[in-house]
């Protein structure tokens, strides 16, 4: 693939997805160029580990790419593409990989240019190849400009085009579901590790077993509800253990946990809302 990449910011997002680009193999390090705003060593870094190439001019960093993947912290956003405003041209795809900073937001920061703007929310996972990443599209974006990005982020999972309004609640769903798989393995391999299991040998059973239930739901056109029921037996292993998750409403406290999460991507959105329109009314005055 000849597709030239440019990331600004050099977060474990990012480092995710070049670390999945370079295993995929088919995007040379030397196509992607990245840069953050002041940490010199963790570019260095990232050169060393992956090849990739960096820079501290901006605009090499256009020039660079097909597209540009903003990658910075979302209350950064503003002060890191301000000095983007008076060289960057429409066209190039603005990427965002940022919680709760919607298409518009971005599109609204360049209020000269009708520049294209794709809101993806893709997770750790893309390090195996393995991420799932939702997409948004801006009123900007044209079939070639979302054929380029999709492809890029196939190379490290699988995509899908969602709506705007979706994207809160997908960053809660995929784009930190990881984690709390993590959290829920974390808690099995300790169980293991009590009731008499290696810890080594439980940490390869755990995964495993969480792989082959992910995919037996990719595989299977039954609902997660059948398959786990499939496995209990009346006065069974299984059910003795089921009844601690009810008793203990486990679930309840997952789907707050996911709730929880897109309200903070929301209010993520709100608050760099609320920065910027500050140091709109700030640079009003001194003028």
């Amino acid at each position: 693939m000849n597709t030239m990449i440019s990331i600004l910011g050099a977060g474990s997002m990012a480092e995710a997805l070049i670390c999945g680009w370079v295993k995929n193999g088919q995007l040379a390090p030397q196509n992607i160029l990245v840069t953050n705003r002041s940490n010199d060593k963790r570019l260095k870094e990232l050169s060393t580990t992956y090849g990739v190439k960096t820079t501290r001019n901006l605009d090499d960093l256009l020039a660079h790419g097909h597209m540009l993947l903003i990658a910075c912290k979302p209350k950064d956003w503003q002060q890191a593409l301000k000095p983007l405003q008076p060289i960057l041209t429409q066209d190039i795809p603005l990427v965002s990989v940022m919680a709760g900073i919607t298409t518009e937001a971005l599109e609204d920061f360049f209020p000269d240019l009708n520049v294209p703007v794709i809101r993806t929310i893709p997770n750790t996972s893309a390090v195996v190849n393995a991420s799932m990443t939702p997409m948004a599209l801006g009123k900007w974006a044209h079939p070639d400009h979302i054929s380029r990005v999709k492809g890029v982020f196939k190379l490290v999972g699988d995509t899908a085009e969602v709506s705007e309004n979706t994207m809160d609640a997908l960053t809660a769903l995929t784009g930190t579901g990881p984690a709390y798989i993590y959290y829920l393995m974390e808690a099995m391999e300790l169980a293991a590790v009590k009731i008499g299991v290696d810890q080594h040998l439980a940490r390869h059973l755990v995964s495993q077993t969480l792989l082959g239930a992910g995919l037996r739901v990719q595989e299977n056109d039954s609902s997660p509800a059948i398959l786990y029921q499939q496995i209990m037996s009346p006065g069974g292993t299984t059910e003795a253990g089921f009844n601690i998750l009810k008793e203990q409403k486990v679930q309840d406290i997952i789907i707050s946990c996911i709730e929880k999460a897109a309200e903070r991507s929301k209010e993520l959105g709100a608050l760099t809302n609320d920065r910027a329109l500050a140091l709109e009314n700030t640079e009003n005055d001194v003028q």
